[in-house]
């Protein structure tokens, strides 16, 4: 009894009951496990009900490796009559209906999965990487089935490439609670188009206040077709990266107009004109402060670039942030 409790208390078996374990072949431990004080209960109501029969297949779970062996629940699982729900298999407290794996091992999953591959989750968790797919992906379809958007006011809309050969997603976010709410395939027209007629009621469409994405034309029609009452709002990351390039058409043409000598004061200029003012050092401020009279051109599209960055915490007389109504986004 004592070395049962024991390794109750490393393992951390707060709602289980350890009866008995067994050491088996290529580092397998067996730890028969029963429920303590809240057991026999319904999965769908979590009410007490009368035991009919307790089921003569053993069913085990696959539980978290400890020091190289991997552990395994073993339980012989009860049929309990509920007034509400009929004749059932009973709440299992370490587990998912219908799982094989506990929630601790789905904990460790998800958090390894998404710091790293399948195959090196896998080999950490001592599993075939075939098996911790389709447990992946089972987990996954559990958490997902019944999930509803609810409280939508503002949203964001963005891509994300998923495989090589320009294989790209479409990403819905809500920017309130920070998650991720519906993945499509693609990106195009038809993809967001789907978002907004299958994910959300026309009452849904209503309530959204603000939008936000890139410059894509496709993103943009949809959330003023869908939403025309929700205030568009562009990407702070894609606005900068289009005063970046506007910048750079400059110094091309300046430097194909520019003759053999005064090219010598436009090379070397592209890297240090796309530097933010917080990581330009002062060497690199004074090399393009001389361009003011070496190429003007240049030196106003610079200027006009580094003044716009002023824009993200323009504050009004009043002490007003007009540009802070999604995060760091600028009104469209």
């Amino acid at each position: 009894m004592a070395s049962l409790k024991t390794i109750a208390r490393l393992l951390k078996l707060k709602e289980l009951k350890l009866v008995d374990f067994s050491f088996h072949r290529d580092k397998l431990v067996r730890l028969y496990v029963r429920s303590f004080k809240n057991g026999c209960r319904c999965p769908d109501c979590d009410r007490r009900c009368k035991i009919v029969r307790t089921r003569p297949k053993l069913r085990e779970w696959r539980d978290l490796s400890v020091g190289g062996h991997r552990l395994v629940f073993c339980y012989f699982p009860r049929e309990i009559h509920c007034p509400t729900h009929g004749r059932c298999e009973e709440n299992i407290p370490w587990a998912a209906p219908h799982s094989r794996i506990t929630y601790r091992f789905e904990h460790s999953l998800f958090s390894l999965c998404q710091s790293m591959t399948q195959k090196a989750a896998a080999k950490l968790l001592q599993t075939a990487p075939s098996t911790l797919s389709d447990l992946l992906h089972r987990s996954i379809e559990r958490h997902r089935h019944g999930h509803r958007i609810r409280g939508l006011r503002t949203l964001g809309i963005d891509e994300i490439s998923y495989h090589k050969r320009h294989k790209y997603a479409t990403l819905i976010y809500d920017l309130d609670t920070s998650k991720v709410i519906w993945i499509g395939k693609g990106r195009g027209r038809d993809t967001i188009d789907r978002f907004f007629t299958e994910a959300l009621s026309p009452w849904q469409r209503q309530q959204v206040r603000a939008a936000c994405c890139d410059m894509s034309a496709s993103y943009i029609g949809a959330i003023r077709e869908h939403c025309p009452q929700a205030t568009l709002v562009l990407d702070r990351f894609h606005i900068v990266k289009a005063l970046n390039e506007a910048v750079d058409q400059v110094r091309k043409q300046a430097w194909r107009e520019a003759s053999k000598h005064d090219k010598k004061a436009v090379k070397g200029l592209r890297w240090m004109l796309y530097r933010h003012s917080s990581t330009r050092s002062r060497a690199d401020t004074a090399a393009l402060k001389a361009l003011e009279k070496s190429n003007r051109r240049i030196y106003r599209a610079w200027r006009l670039k580094d003044e716009f960055e002023q824009l993200w915490n323009y504050r009004s007389r009043w002490g007003r942030n007009v540009f802070s109504s999604v995060g760091h986004e600028v009104r469209y």
